[in-house]
């Protein structure tokens, strides 16, 4: 049906014989002819809006990020605090950020469609691949068969999918078997526990629920990126965990490591790579044991991606980010006392703790410095270094 369909589209674009006086209706709807590519999904939006960044610029560009809609389907979504949503927009979300955040899919654009009243932001919709599948799984297809979203019901060939007839059977043999919407069974509200703007008070009270100290560390903590958010002195990282029957949101900073701030040299870039790098990925949460929690009420520690890999290692590479160099106290202020004073709080002992993450961030950053890359292009070889310097010294 859908071949017919699209041989009668093209013979109307064509102007073929008998069609040479055709006249296409207005509509927000343009057709996209053969246009694919390769990305890298860095973030999902919802159960049907996902951000693919093609792999030819992902580790420096923002120019070839692509926001897709999946075709001829629609997902329930939610309103943006994730308390008053549809039902079943977590779930359709969640799906399929655990299918897709970080892997390679194969994109075929099929139509752009404006979507804002002034038509002035265009979208484009198409149909995903996973690359890494045996049979190039359509991923619009397994959203429908786990009942996470409805076909939309089309007649007219420019809004249709190309695989629509496809994404039809999906969404049957979803309500045959009572799956996700279509069981007629609303799944549970979460109570989310939100401490991402909490005093350090407030946050060290949390990390008694969320993190067991013993043997003299914190012992590490599944955890999904939630957001990367850019301040003006660090980058808050949020956090959602489930823990011990509890579900938490913290405000997070990575320890030991800084990168430009505000208005400086490659700020901007550093953020994107590290939101590219960590953005809704399952991470491995390990707070520092000299100072778990700053002043502004934040988790301090180290964030390890699925590769067990330290999540500052990308940036250090890339000289988007540096070791931070050695420091006495917290600095001072209205906390410093208190600080000082608090139960887990100690002082900074300013160097990356030696240990399973010290050599390899320390390769990182060395092999950035001896290229000169980005924050290092000014660097100059001491020629002398002085006894007990951190190796991100300069």
């Amino acid at each position: 049906m859908m071949e017919l369909k699209n041989a009668d589209y093209e013979a109307n674009e064509g102007r073929s014989r008998v069609r040479e006086d055709y006249v296409p209706r207005p509509r927000a709807l343009e057709r996209i002819p053969h246009q694919n590519f390769i990305g890298t999904v860095v973030e999902i939006v919802s159960g049907d809006h996902i951000i693919i960044v093609a792999d030819d610029s992902f580790k420096d560009s923002s120019e070839h990020e692509y926001e897709v809609l999946l075709s001829s389907i629609s997902c329930p979504k939610s309103d943006g605090s994730g308390v008053e949503r549809e039902v079943y927009a977590y779930e359709a979300k969640e799906f399929v950020r655990a299918l897709l955040i970080g892997r390679q899919v194969h994109v075929e654009l099929e139509y752009s469609r404006k979507h804002d009243i002034e038509n002035i932001k265009t979208y484009h919709h198409g149909s995903v691949f996973l690359v890494t599948a045996l049979d190039g799984q359509n991923v619009s297809e397994l959203v429908v068969a786990e009942g996470l979203a409805t076909v939309l019901k089309r007649d007219d060939v420019e809004v249709v999918s190309n695989y629509y007839d496809a994404l039809c059977n999906a969404e049957s043999s979803a309500i045959l078997n009572k799956k996700g919407m279509h069981s007629g069974v609303d799944p549970l509200v979460m109570d989310i526990k939100d401490v991402s703007d909490a005093t350090w008070q407030e946050a060290g009270n949390a990390s008694n629920h969320i993190f067991l100290y013993l043997y003299d560390k914190y012992n590490k903590v599944p955890a999904v990126v939630e957001s990367v958010i850019h301040t003006t002195n660090k980058n808050k990282i949020i956090l959602f965990i489930q823990q011990y029957g509890e579900t938490w949101r913290i405000a997070f900073s990575l320890d030991g490591v800084i990168w430009p701030r505000d208005e400086e040299p490659y700020a901007a870039e550093a953020f994107r790579l590290l939101r590219r790098t960590i953005l809704q990925r399952r991470v491995e949460v390990e707070l520092s044991t000299n100072h778990p929690i700053d002043y502004d009420g934040y988790f301090v520690g180290t964030l390890l991606l699925e590769s067990n890999t330290h999540a500052a290692i990308p940036l250090l590479q890339a000289g988007l980010a540096k070791l931070a160099k050695k420091k006495g106290e917290y600095p001072k202020g209205a906390y410093r006392d208190e600080l000082d004073k608090a139960p887990k709080l100690a002082k900074m002992e300013g160097e990356y703790p030696k240990g399973a993450y010290h050599d390899e961030l320390n390769k990182a950053q060395k092999s950035a410095r001896t290229k000169k890359l980005k924050m290092w292009e000014n660097y100059v070889e001491p020629s002398y270094q002085c006894t007990g310097a951190m190796e991100g010294d300069n």
